[in-house]
């Protein structure tokens, strides 16, 4: 069969163009064109360094890309296939596509009529053997010049049966994969998501725990009843009645008396039925520094930050009980009751861009603050104290919720911190009869450290009642639990 069509080739019509010059004639089937990187980009020197090469088109080839300016996944390629090879085919003549080196020619092959008689094993109906049969009884170039370049199986597999040079397209020829369906639309979420966070701030926010994780926590028994009353003839005995019963005391404090009584016959007992709760909390106050930013390049208008603390509570001051005894009432002087409030003269200015509490800190759970203007590029660092319940499973947990006027829903993170709990007897951890602690609070160095410089803006001194007290600025230690 070959010998009969390279004779048809030298006895037939003169030839379109003379294929002598080309080191490398190769005809392409429609998969190279539409699944393949562009002709024109191809390494064709990986095929012949030197060239020219020359690419054929058969008819059926043009046909089956043809039929594809239509589809919705391969039409720009069909079309741009169309582009490539239009000049050729205006002209009958080999358009170049490649200046190489290797120069890269493409034309639109010539074939003659198929007598698909001679070719039992072929089907006229099927693509791939039209392509093989159209390659085989193409004009201008001999059998022994022509090679077909394809990727698929089928074809390859024909022209070998047919004694036709063929050579796979090497995968890295190919373009890379199209994604799927589901991942396209991903990507175009992706993509819609950048265009929103292009338009609205970018908040950044991170917080870090002070201590390290798991930390050890403290479930402590009660104080049995007979020791009770050891410990409170102990603080009664340390706090003595102050009242000044000299005749010449004429300030004489007459509620003193009712006060001092209310010491003895309430405060005390609060005190020794509570204080397994007041070490409870001194051993369970985990510092925190949180930080928000503002890294994108618009302003949040209107800010919203709320911190909740799950499992315990929030504040920004250390929350110091009398854990080896409340002090006893002092006697007042006419001094007492008249204070100097300057907020009351000169009300606090909140500016635009400042950061104002709404909630807390105040030892509850949640604490929310408000900026009418925060500005891209500012950040705002809030150090805190977070006080775990040693009964709750852990771990404890700070949800972090962030949102704006100019922000599309709320921003949300959680921060999470590990702790173990220990149940054990109030004297495991002090002494109450001589007062000291036989196992440090975590906080025992910035505690003493705050102590010492009177920094009572970290130190919030509360009372058996639960409610904030002021330390005596003459007590050099602040606390009697130093």
């Amino acid at each position: 069969m070959a010998e009969s069509l390279d004779c048809r080739y030298a006895s037939g019509m003169e030839p379109a163009f003379d294929h002598t010059k080309y080191s490398s004639i190769v005809f392409i089937d429609s998969m190279v064109a539409l699944q393949g990187k562009p002709l024109e980009a191809l390494p064709w020197a990986e095929l012949d360094a030197e060239g020219p090469v020359l690419i054929l088109v058969v008819p059926q080839v043009n046909a089956e890309i043809d039929k594809r300016k239509r589809d919705g996944r391969l039409n720009k390629r069909a079309r741009a296939f169309n582009r490539l090879i239009a000049p050729a085919a205006d002209n009958a003549a080999p358009h170049t596509i490649a200046a190489g080196p290797p120069a890269v020619d493409i034309a639109v092959a010539r074939c003659e009529r198929i007598n698909w008689e001679l070719f039992e094993d072929l089907d006229r109906d099927e693509g791939d053997d039209r392509v093989v049969a159209q390659i085989l009884h193409a004009l201008d170039v001999p059998n022994d010049r022509k090679l077909l370049l394809s990727h698929d199986t089928n074809p390859i597999s024909i022209a070998a049966r047919h004694g036709l040079r063929r050579q796979r397209l090497p995968d890295h020829w190919l373009l890379d994969p199209e994604p799927s369906e589901s991942e396209k639309e991903v990507q175009r979420l992706k993509l819609r998501v950048r265009e929103l966070e292009a338009a609205q701030p970018k908040i950044e926010v991170s917080l870090d725990f002070g201590l390290a994780q798991p930390q050890r926590l403290f479930r402590i028994e009660p104080m049995p009843e007979n020791a009770e009353k050891v410990i409170a003839s102990r603080v009664i005995r340390q706090n003595p009645n102050q009242e000044d019963d000299s005749p010449f005391n004429f300030r004489r404090d007459d509620s003193y008396d009712g006060r001092y009584r209310d010491y003895l016959t309430k405060i005390v007992p609060r005190y020794t039925a509570s204080v397994h709760r007041f070490l409870e909390v001194h051993y369970a106050q985990v510092p925190f520094t949180f930080c928000l930013k503002n890294v994108g390049n618009l302003q949040a208008e209107s800010l919203v930050l709320r911190m909740v603390g799950k499992g315990g509570s929030l504040h920004n001051r250390f929350t110091c009980y009398p854990i080896f005894g409340p002090p006893a009432p002092k006697p007042r002087t006419f001094l007492d009751g008249i204070s100097f409030d300057a907020n009351s003269i000169r009300p606090s200015i909140v500016g635009r861009h400042d950061m104002q509490f709404a909630i807390g800190p105040d030892r509850s759970p949640v604490i929310e603050t408000h900026c009418a203007d925060f500005r891209h590029g500012r950040a705002w660092e809030f150090e805190g104290v977070a006080m775990i319940d040693p009964h709750q499973e852990g771990p404890f947990v700070i949800d972090v919720e962030v949102t704006a006027s100019n922000m599309r829903g709320i921003q949300t993170k959680a921060f999470y911190f590990a702790f173990t709990a220990e149940v054990v007897k109030i004297g495991d951890l002090v002494d109450l009869l001589e007062p000291g602690y036989k196992v440090p609070i975590p906080l025992m160095d910035r505690f003493t450290a705050e102590v010492t410089a009177k920094n009572w803006d970290w130190i919030e001194v509360v009372g058996v009642d639960g409610l904030e007290e002021q330390p005596d600025d003459d007590d050099e230690d602040g606390d009697d639990e130093d």
